[in-house]
């Protein structure tokens, strides 16, 4: 999927959009290993899609990846230096235990400190380098990268109440509380998810939510879903929130 902006009145405005189905194995989206499995066809597809939108003729774009292409993990604060090479050195120390790859071999990210925490995002040079080289031979050149749960995060309503959010697309979901737009918890889990499954998980979040984070309740609770119809996963999820949720449509 690509979207183009543009000026209008002084502020950005969505020029068009399109999509096109990615052709089979093209792109196989893993934490550890390279996503891009076949450069051509992942090419083809860009350039396609692209060309509906008219930004063939390249430019500055954002990436918008796949959660389970990135780790995001809530950190503590403490103890950080102030230079951002060194901050850098201690977060990669404090994950390095926790992920299936070279913490060397990683980009990091993160925004914070709040709460005493910052938020991380971490991911594998070589997953991020299959994406960026190919959106690099289209002429473009790639500046923001995020998770889709971010860039949901980003578009809500951060209010000052507790939120959940639930990204739930083939293969993953996502669960996020947060706090005046800042989360709280942040889980993605990977593989054959079932219906059954998926609630469950969103249910053990709620507790832990009220049993662990002192939360007093839930102010609003959304949910995007690729996976099932919306208004499917809305009902599916409404027992186990406590109350229907939203349906966000990106």
């Amino acid at each position: 999927a690509a979207g183009r902006l543009g000026r209008e009145g002084g502020g950005l405005s969505l020029g068009a959009a399109a999509t096109v189905e990615l052709p089979v194995g093209a792109i196989e989206v893993s934490l550890a290993r390279p996503n891009v499995i076949d450069p051509e066809a992942f090419r083809g597809a860009l350039r396609a899609v692209l060309e509906r939108v008219g930004a063939l003729s390249g430019g500055d774009v954002s990436l918008v990846l796949p959660d389970p292409a990135v780790r995001l993990a809530l950190v503590p604060s403490e103890g950080l230096r102030a230079r951002q090479r060194d901050a850098a050195e201690t977060i990669r120390f404090r994950l390095h235990k926790a992920l299936p790859f070279d913490i060397r071999e990683s980009q990091v990210s993160w925004a914070g400190p709040q709460g005493g925490q910052l938020l991380v995002a971490v991911i594998f040079k070589p997953v991020l380098e299959g994406y960026e080289k190919t959106l690099v031979d289209l002429g473009l050149e790639p500046g923001l990268v995020e998770p889709a749960v971010l860039s949901l995060l980003a578009a809500g309503d951060a209010d000052e109440g507790d939120q959940l959010l639930v990204n739930w697309d083939d293969g993953y979901v996502s669960l996020v509380v947060t706090r005046a737009g800042w989360p709280l918890v942040v889980r993605t889990l990977s593989g054959g998810l079932g219906a059954e499954v998926v609630a469950r998980e969103v249910g053990n979040t709620v507790l832990y939510y009220h049993e662990k984070l002192g939360g007093t309740g839930l102010s609003r609770a959304v949910v995007r879903s690729a996976h099932l119809p919306p208004e499917e996963a809305a009902l599916l999820l409404r027992d186990p929130i406590g109350f229907p949720p939203q349906l966000i449509d990106p």
